[in-house]
């Protein structure tokens, strides 16, 4: 099993905001508004035919349905709507997603994600993902705990201490995710953090030791997901 950290929203409003994310990429990757592609959705459900983005969400579906399912260990609130989430995987293999997302709530690790998108204590907590001889992955804001995938612009930017991580790359076991042309990222886990409120010299960027810091992270306590 592994152990991972990932950045959700809570509660419907979250909910509401991830669909219209992915409508959004539905239209960028089709080169509509998404006026336009919530226009033709709506002309196929009046007319009971299959909606016109069917293909893209039957894949997106087949995904969730492969990616490896998790167990919620730990919720950490960051404020009073974002938090983070720890858990541990115990089936299937990992899953990550191609490319840094994009939409209404872009992966934070893209340099031009609104600042501030998620509040800085969710930076300090997941910190230890990308510490040196870390054993947690950076989960994708956009997942689900229960169904996880890792962060693509982690993978790309941040994983570079994680041993297991780097060895799936390596053998294929992982894909490694692509960066669209013109799409830039934070060099490092550091760097994301600061520019989204977390102090330079704030502990959390520079350790505790990493069995400590995973040791902190899960909590004597497991917590239930109050989702």
């Amino acid at each position: 099993m592994s152990a991972a950290d990932v950045l959700p929203s809570s509660g419907d409003r979250a909910h509401d905001r991830r669909v219209r994310a992915r409508l959004a990429e539905l239209a960028a990757e089709r080169g509509l508004s998404l006026p336009e592609v919530l226009a033709q959705l709506n002309a196929a459900l009046a007319e009971g035919r299959p909606p016109v983005v069917q293909p893209s969400a039957a894949d997106d579906a087949a995904a969730a349905l492969a990616a490896p399912r998790a167990r919620v260990i730990a919720r950490r609130p960051a404020d009073d709507e974002w938090g983070v989430t720890a858990y541990e995987t115990y089936t299937g293999p990992p899953a990550a997603r191609a490319r840094p997302c994009s939409g209404a709530e872009p992966c934070p690790w893209r340099r031009d994600a609104p600042p501030g998108q998620f509040p800085a204590e969710a930076y300090r907590h997941s910190a230890a993902t990308s510490l040196p001889g870390t054993d947690r992955h950076f989960g994708c804001h956009a997942s689900r705990p229960e169904h996880p995938q890792i962060c693509a612009g982690w993978l790309l930017r941040g994983a570079q201490h994680h041993a297991g991580v780097q060895q799936q790359l390596a053998d294929g076991t992982l894909t490694r995710p692509v960066l669209p042309a013109g799409m830039e990222l934070y060099d490092s886990y550091a760097a994301m953090a600061i520019a989204n409120g977390v102090a330079p010299d704030d502990p959390a960027l520079a350790g505790p030791a990493p069995d400590t810091a995973r040791a902190e992270a899960l909590g004597d306590q497991p917590q239930e997901d109050p989702r």
